[in-house]
């Protein structure tokens, strides 16, 4: 039996490109080819009925939702939106479970702390709370400079968040006591990661520095200066290698140098990253809809394939799956390693604004521009 064949037939009108294994295939890396062959405007998508093959929608936003996280035992889901809310609500029922009231601006970073205790709700105005998910209240809030992002430390109870004005807050929650990672040049922090060892901080700023800092003692080990601009890091799964986008440079964490970078010919940036380890690859997706897949070290391809919308973002899934955001409103699954589309996911009417997948790995949660939070079943 075809593997396509429970797909939607009215599915944007996508044809798919068969292997002698009917599979679609990526390309070798020597020529594109697309996933949807048909020329289809813009007004025609619109216009394109949309399948909604999600086994469960939450649409209290009403508006853009922008962030997403689920809890690790999979009961909870959090989404932030344009509606400045965020939202707790139950993955079985879609019910609320309470509301992150009180922000004043667009609700654009939410997550759960390592073990569930906490979840934190950030808005681009600068106002960041945390709330006891067992007591479903407000235990802590800070009010700053505007947010640009916010991250749990993966091991402990502490709250990072980096600034326009460029300066990076670490909090104790729910004490608050605070340090502060001044910023050297006044230029305002795109992007943040806690490194796997949970000592150092990897940041992006926006003039294109990347600096790899010391939490605890507030330094900085070395500071990289060869992109342009960064708006989202990747660090694999050691702590060894970053990658960098829109500039797509790998850079070694040890001493902070460029070795190398994963760009198409003729493209002049990617839209999103991130690496395999397990496969010692790296997958990047880029607005004009191409997916590539790198060899680490030698930087080149190992499989390429092309869609007809412009990629938002890559999430990684179990099994060496990828899970792709797209413009067209669908979630696209790939496994990098046999180089192949396994499913497309649709239900959404706007852009794909964030993926996250359930630790069971049968499931992830979407959220989307049409104002909709959708939790699909993966095969």
């Amino acid at each position: 039996m075809d593997e396509f064949d429970d797909l939607p037939e009215d599915l944007g009108d996508v044809e798919v490109i068969y292997s002698d294994g009917e599979e679609y295939e990526f390309d070798d890396g020597e020529s594109e080819v697309p996933i949807n062959d048909m020329p289809m405007d813009a007004d025609q998508r619109i216009e394109t009925e949309v399948i909604d093959i999600s086994k469960l929608t939450f649409d209290k936003h009403g508006k853009s939702i922008f962030t997403s996280g689920v809890s690790k035992d999979q009961a909870l889901a959090v989404t932030g939106g344009e509606d400045d809310n965020a939202y707790v609500w139950n993955t079985s029922t879609s019910e609320i479970v309470f509301e992150c009231t009180g922000h004043k601006d667009s609700v654009t970073e939410v997550g759960f702390n390592h073990n569930d205790q906490y979840i934190a709700t950030g808005d681009m105005a600068g106002m960041i709370q945390v709330w006891s998910v067992k007591d479903k209240k407000l235990v802590w809030c800070f009010e700053g400079d505007d947010m640009e992002w916010l991250t749990w430390h993966p091991l402990t109870n502490v709250l990072i968040c980096g600034c326009q004005s460029g300066d990076i807050y670490i909090w104790q929650i729910p004490s608050g006591n605070c340090k502060v990672l001044p910023t050297p040049s006044n230029v305002a922090t795109t992007c943040g990661k806690v490194l796997p060892n949970g000592k150092q901080l990897l940041v992006g700023y926006e003039n294109g520095h990347i600096r790899l800092w010391d939490i605890k003692e507030s330094t900085a080990a070395w500071t990289n200066t060869d992109n342009n601009t960064v708006n989202t890091i990747d660090i694999n799964s050691d702590g060894t290698l970053a990658i960098t986008a829109p500039g797509a440079q790998v850079i070694k964490l040890i001493d902070g140098n460029t070795i190398g970078n994963v760009l198409l010919e003729g493209e002049t940036e990617i839209e999103a990253a991130l690496f395999n380890n397990d496969l010692g690859v790296i997958v990047t997706g880029s607005l004009s809809g191409q997916l590539c897949v790198w060899q680490v070290g030698k930087f080149s391809i190992r499989h390429q394939a092309r869609i007809e919308c412009a990629v938002t973002l890559l999430k990684a899934g179990t099994d060496n799956r990828v899970f792709v955001g797209a413009t067209d409103g669908a979630v696209y699954i790939c496994d990098v390693k046999a180089g192949t589309l396994i499913d497309v996911l649709t239900g959404h009417k706007g852009d794909i604004l964030s993926i996250t997948a359930f630790s069971d790995g049968n499931r992830i949660l979407t959220t989307s521009d049409d104002g909709s939070a959708k939790i699909f079943q993966t095969r």
